[in-house]
């Protein structure tokens, strides 16, 4: 499980992380809070112990695509995500930037992961929704991406058609009694694993909850206590 730090106040992100440490291995860091602190929050969430995933989704022209991941390599993230919809060129770039960056540094590179399409669209027709994405799969897995970002409801298919190369990763997750908020295409943590799902990532059922601790450790009991990524 990776949990997912939307807040904007810093101190607000970093209580929540301090109550997750010692049961959740992953957080991530998206453009709102990454853009109000910068670095810095990558830096005092790692020096909880925690790995990060920075979700900038990164999509752009290929150089500066490869400068952004080569940027990224250096804050010593474990994942980092790029818009699968960009092109081939800016999808290698990725690769390559991160890649060529952590052997300069003699570091782990991070998972590179393919964002598909977002769960907060929902087109009405879920065939042509799913060819999309397996679309965007392809194009990311075949630029060198380690796996995507993708709704568990495209999760089995993926799966289906890729196998257990790709490491998917699966947002939009919520407890079966709570509202879809913002998000169309959710799915509970249990499905999400049964569809195939390597990790996912839940925000404000967590960082919203009274007490966030005992939140996660639901979700996790519902996992089967798998620790995540």
């Amino acid at each position: 499980m990776i949990v997912a730090l939307d807040a904007v106040r810093l101190g607000q992100a970093m209580a929540v992380a301090k109550r997750l440490r010692g049961l959740v291995r992953t957080v991530k860091i998206g453009s709102a809070l990454f853009t109000v602190h910068g670095p810095r929050v990558v830096e005092r969430v790692r020096s909880l112990g925690f790995q990060v995933m920075l979700d900038l989704k990164f999509l752009d022209i290929p150089s500066t695509v490869e400068l952004s991941c080569r940027a990224a390599v250096r804050h010593r993230v474990s994942m980092l995500t790029v818009h699968a919809s960009g092109s081939p060129a800016m999808l290698e770039a990725a690769v390559r930037g991160a890649r060529d960056e952590a052997r300069r540094r003699r570091t782990r590179r991070p998972r590179i992961l393919g964002v598909t399409i977002l769960t907060s669209v929902d087109s009405g027709h879920r065939q042509g929704l799913r060819g999309r994405v397996l679309a965007l799969a392809k194009a990311a897995l075949q630029a060198g991406c380690d796996g995507v970002v993708a709704s568990a409801q495209e999760a089995a298919a993926l799966r289906r058609r890729f196998g257990k190369r790709p490491f998917i990763v699966c947002p939009g997750i919520r407890m079966s009694h709570e509202p879809s908020g913002d998000q169309r295409r959710i799915s509970t943590p249990r499905e999400a694993l049964a569809n195939g799902a390597d990790a996912i990532v839940v925000g404000r059922s967590i960082t919203a909850a009274r007490n966030p601790r005992a939140a996660a450790e639901r979700i996790l009991d519902e996992m089967g206590d798998d620790r995540g990524c």
